[in-house]
């Protein structure tokens, strides 16, 4: 294995710290990727709704962050739980079009102040970073908010709605743990 390590460095002008980075995109990579098969095995039988409160929870997370999880297994389960009440268990609480909308835009300022909130490991964002996080993920909210008033309600669209509560919920649960971390 070191052989091989040592061509492909070689190979490529690496140092060891180069090596070590892509090392480790690879396994993230392997393991977010394998996270997101599993669940979509899960919710197989929902694959459009899993795709679709995938996608909207990929793009807030991205922008914001929120809480994390060190290990493989605890990221799958509290990830698999969070889409499972968003797709499955919170739609049965029944919110009308006003409230979803309320909500939606109640979401905005909140996540506004708390976001970003990167994991510990990464070295923390500059300020125009931070106000190009905060910026998305406002506007993507306030968009969301604006097609609930045109689209109509669809198990798609209250997800969303779900999402967008449930990440808010998180990333403030985030930024209080944050808080506390030495």
């Amino acid at each position: 294995m070191d052989t091989l390590k040592q061509s492909f460095m070689e190979r490529y002008h690496l140092s060891n710290y180069q090596f070590a980075q892509l090392t480790f995109l690879w396994k993230t990579l392997a393991s977010d990727i394998s996270k997101l098969l599993i669940m979509g095995f899960i919710f197989h039988r929902q694959l459009p709704l899993y795709l679709y409160a995938l996608s909207i929870m990929l793009m807030l997370r991205c922008s914001t962050g929120g809480l994390h999880f060190y290990t493989y297994l605890q990221c799958l389960a509290v990830s698999t739980i969070y889409l499972s009440l968003a797709m499955l268990i919170l739609p049965f609480i029944t919110l009308s079009q006003p409230l979803q909308i309320m909500l939606s835009a109640l979401c905005i300022p909140i996540c506004y102040c708390i976001g970003p909130v990167p994991s510990r490991y990464r070295t923390p964002y500059a300020e125009p970073i931070i106000r190009r996080c905060k910026i998305t993920i406002s506007v993507f909210i306030l968009l969301y908010t604006l097609i609930l008033f045109i689209m109509p309600e669809s198990k798609y669209t209250v997800t969303g709605v779900w999402i967008i509560i449930l990440h808010t919920l998180q990333l403030a649960a985030a930024k209080y743990i944050r808080k506390e971390e030495p």
